[in-house]
Formats: C-alpha cells, structure tokens, sequence
C-alpha cells in the first residue's frame, strides 16, 4: 500500500521546515521542539541540501542570499513580516526564494 503525500504549498513553507529540521538536529534527543507532526512529506533534508548547491553552483545565489535566507529561516519568519528586516535583506530574501521555488516546481515538491 502506497501513502500519499501532500506537497508543500509554497518555497516558504518548505525553508521554513528545512530549517526546523536543522535547528532539532543540532538540538539533538533534548530537543525542545515537538518532532514534525501533521501532513507527511516525501521529502528529506538531504534533499533541498542538493537543491541549494545546485543553486549556488549555477550562481543563481551568493553566500549573502545564504545568510539571509538562513537567518530568517531560523526565526521562522519572513523578512517582509518583521519590522527589524532592512530592505535589503528583504530584497536578497525575495531573489533566493525565487529561485529556490523554480527548483522546488521542477521537482514537483510544491504546487
């Protein structure tokens, strides 16, 4: 018998679980976070790691868009909703996920 998974709705979405998945890694067994529940998804995290270095190695992004998308990643927040962001980091943000959604389409992780 075969699951079915839903894909993710947006590149956001995905970041953003990407990134959860890096913080209760590091966290370890004692992670604070409550493992992942809701929808299962055919995805792994060693999957948009393959993802982002293709994006780097086409130059489609820099280790500055990194380190924003990062940053944001870890907050769980896109720059554009949080007051603090400068406009470049909102800018660098809007160009990584661009991107990053363009990949994620090909491969059929989002809609």
């Amino acid at each position: 018998m075969s699951k079915s998974y839903e894909p993710f709705d947006n590149a956001e979405e995905v970041w953003f679980w990407f990134c959860g998945c890096l913080v209760a890694r590091g966290d370890g067994p004692r992670s604070t976070k409550q493992d992942f529940a809701g929808v299962e998804r055919d995805l792994e995290t060693v999957d948009v790691h393959r993802i982002i270095k293709r994006m780097k190695l086409n130059h489609e992004v820099n280790n500055r868009i990194l380190r924003v998308m990062l940053k944001w990643g870890e907050l769980e927040c896109p720059p554009y909703y949080d007051r603090r962001a400068k406009k470049s980091e909102i800018n660098l943000w809007g160009i990584g996920m661009s991107y990053f959604a363009m990949h994620l389409k090909r491969k059929g992780i989002i809609k």
